[in-house]
């Protein structure tokens, strides 16, 4: 009993010590909090003259911002009017020299082809002549030549009629002579046919000069469709140089607006920032307002401080079970062990008063328990002792 007094006793004494430790503890952190508190009430007032500040700069950056974009707006509206008004009439003045142009070109083309045809309809007309006179001059010099190859063929022909009787008379047998068959033509049949070939050839011949008509006349059509073809690509040329011009400025334009929404997308970025400090000041600014009035800065704080308490009384709790476990399961001597107890002491018989004495170095020995191998181990077979 004295004995356990004296644990309990010292066990007191332990946990009173632990009690000032955590008592000092807990007044350290408390004063700490409480100088943390006024560094944050300090920081929080710079932070408001800042955020005070930077309001200002704000408004006054907007104020500027939106001066600038209505100058700007005004500017480039005038600008545009103005450069919208010259175009217009550099346009109409171009229109108004095309019109003029295209009425002289057509007025030109229309002369033009009416000489084409008048010259067209000579030429016919000149060629007709020279044909005519062609087969005038071919019939003259054909008769005179049919007159003079007359003359000779009946000089031959008399001549050969002399050299055939000359023949005749010297061919000596006249059995072996033969007659050829057929009939010679006379001179007017041939007179005729040739009359027939030289009709046939002016005939192929006014064929031809007709073809060569045709062919001149095509040739024309396809002169003047080449003219108008090269005509039309530089009318096309023109306007894809024109279209190509467009382009360009619509690209410029594109550019232009594309720049223009970067600048718009960077300026509200940085118009979102500002609001998000503002924001974030503002919480700043209730909650060293709640600070002041004794309350917590916000509930989710309260929450989470109500949460820590909690768990430090668990956790101090925890540890003061463990420590009375520990304090019972310690002996007296310091030593904690998980092991079972054993006796160290024993009471005598013989003493009148039942005080326990220890064993010193003379404690009975414990076996241990057989282990769960032990069935592998066969029990030994004693042999009988003989004498």
């Amino acid at each position: 009993m004295l004995q356990k007094s004296r644990l309990q006793h010292s066990h007191s004494y332990k946990l009173r010590d632990r009690m000032k430790n955590q008592i000092s503890r807990v007044l350290q952190v408390l004063q700490e909090m409480h100088q943390k508190r006024e560094e944050k009430k300090l920081n929080l007032g710079k932070l408001s003259e800042a955020i005070n500040m930077l309001e200002q700069k704000k408004l006054h950056m907007c104020k500027s911002y939106e001066a600038a974009m209505q100058e700007r707006t005004q500017w480039w509206e005038s600008y545009k009017v103005c450069q919208l008004v010259e175009k217009e009439q550099e346009l109409c003045i171009f229109y108004e020299k095309l019109n003029v142009l295209v009425k002289m070109i057509e007025d030109s083309n229309l002369k033009i082809q009416n000489m084409e045809d008048e010259i067209s309809n000579l030429k016919i007309e000149q060629k007709d002549q020279e044909r005519q006179n062609n087969l005038l001059m071919k019939q003259f010099s054909s008769k005179r030549a049919l007159e003079e190859e007359s003359i000779l063929l009946r000089i031959q022909l008399s001549e050969m009629k002399d050299r055939l009787t000359e023949l005749e008379k010297a061919f000596v047998n006249q059995t072996r002579a033969r007659k050829l068959s057929g009939k010679d033509p006379s001179p007017e049949e041939l007179i005729k046919k040739i009359e027939q070939l030289e009709v046939h050839l002016a005939d192929k011949e006014i064929q031809l000069l007709e073809m060569e008509l045709v062919y001149e006349q095509v040739t024309r059509l396809s002169q003047r469709f080449q003219i108008k073809a090269e005509n039309g690509k530089e009318d096309t040329l023109h306007l894809a140089k024109k279209v190509n011009e467009l382009q360009a400025q619509i690209r410029e334009h594109t550019c232009k607006m594309i720049a223009v929404v970067a600048e718009l997308s960077m300026r509200q970025a940085k118009c979102m920032t500002l609001q998000q400090e503002m924001t974030d000041k503002e919480l700043q600014l209730d909650c060293q307002r709640r600070v002041e009035q004794g309350m917590p800065p916000s509930d989710s704080i309260e929450d989470e401080w109500l949460r820590c308490l909690q768990d430090q009384h668990r956790r101090q709790a925890d540890a003061e079970k463990k420590a009375r476990l520990a304090e019972e399961d310690e002996f007296p001597n310091g030593v904690y062990t998980t092991a079972e107890l054993r006796p160290n002491a024993y009471i005598p018989i013989d003493d009148p008063l039942p005080v326990p004495k220890h064993y010193g170095a003379l404690a009975p020995f414990k076996p241990t328990e057989p282990g769960a191998n032990i069935r592998h181990i066969r029990k030994p077979k004693y042999k009988p002792i003989e004498i």
